[in-house]
């Protein structure tokens, strides 16, 4: 393998090199396995139909902490020498990249070792740890013990409100899981190039969806009379729509009989409960021209012989 190095001077030019490779924190969602983020959304990003985070709470907490792991780390092993690399590595051949977070030499003379740092709190560590570092957690560390070509650990601070413990896994080279790691790479990139979303996760992809088809095509129609599943989600529709309407009636009915009790009054009170009818007045404002698709679902009535 090639190993392109870089040295980060900015966080825009750090952006700038992620945004062309597949980075070892999103291996895992190319794999289906990351329940922050969809294979289908990744796939969106790279090709320009979504736009990355480019910032979150999440991210920041854990840029805000990863010093804090560090530390932890020079206080459990105060033999070791670990050093912040501040490198971006890629291998261009596959487009893979990473961002490692440290590089300790241990006790053990000249022996390197990645070191990826995590900030988890104590209930999803206790939820999501029992067997061991998440999968994601361990495909980005195994991608960038790839790139270092190097072992790795992940050292995890696990915090609460009053205390904070460091847990370390050590993450040996495996052959057999390095080339999963350049396969998922190589799979990725080649629907990308051939225009071949992954499937869509229906749980969490609607936004992902929209913003890959934001365009409709009148022609051709398309012929779904042989998809077996569409005719089982059709009906289905049909009957959470038809409950959904009735809920909403119900709601609407409760609504209207509380508002008849509050009259002109703002607010009433009960035990247990708070109640506000306010007076809200909104400015006048032109809402700009926008482009959008509409799903509209019409059952046919076959005709009476």
């Amino acid at each position: 393998m090639t190993i392109e190095r870089y040295k980060i001077t900015s966080r825009d030019q750090w952006m700038a090199l992620r945004a062309a490779d597949l980075t070892a924190s999103d291996v895992g969602a190319a794999a289906g396995a990351d329940r922050r983020k969809s294979a289908l959304q990744l796939y969106a990003e790279k090709t320009g139909a979504l736009f990355p985070a480019a910032d979150n709470k999440m991210m920041r907490r854990g840029r805000w902490l990863e010093p804090a792991v560090i530390e932890a780390l020079h206080d459990e092993h105060p033999d070791w020498r670990i050093i912040r690399p501040g490198l971006y590595l890629r291998d261009p051949e596959l487009r893979l990249g990473a961002t490692p977070d440290a590089v300790a030499e241990t006790g053990e003379a000249g022996i390197l070792h990645n070191v990826q740092c995590k900030v988890v709190s104590r209930p999803v560590y206790e939820r999501d740890w029992s067997d061991g570092p998440p999968l994601p957690y361990l495909l980005q560390t195994l991608t960038e013990g790839l790139l270092l070509d190097m072992p790795s650990y992940i050292a995890a601070l696990v915090i609460d409100t009053y205390s904070a413990e460091l847990e370390l896994f050590s993450i040996e080279r495996h052959a057999a899981a390095e080339q999963r790691v350049k396969s998922i790479a190589s799979e990725f990139w080649r629907r990308v190039a051939t225009g071949n979303p992954p499937a869509a996760d229906y749980a969490r992809d609607a936004e992902t969806v929209a913003a890959l088809y934001p365009e409709s095509v009148p022609e051709p129609v398309l012929d779904l009379s042989g998809d077996n599943r569409m005719a089982e989600l059709l009906p289905a529709r049909a009957m959470l729509k038809n409950e959904a309407d009735g809920i909403m009636q119900q709601l609407l009915e409760i609504d209207t009989e509380i508002k008849a009790k509050l009259g002109d009054h703002e607010v009433a009170t009960l035990p247990g409960w708070r109640l506000s009818w306010k007076t809200h007045h909104r400015k006048e404002f032109v809402t700009p021209a926008s482009t959008y698709r509409a799903l509209r679902v019409a059952e046919l009535q076959e005709e009476i012989a």
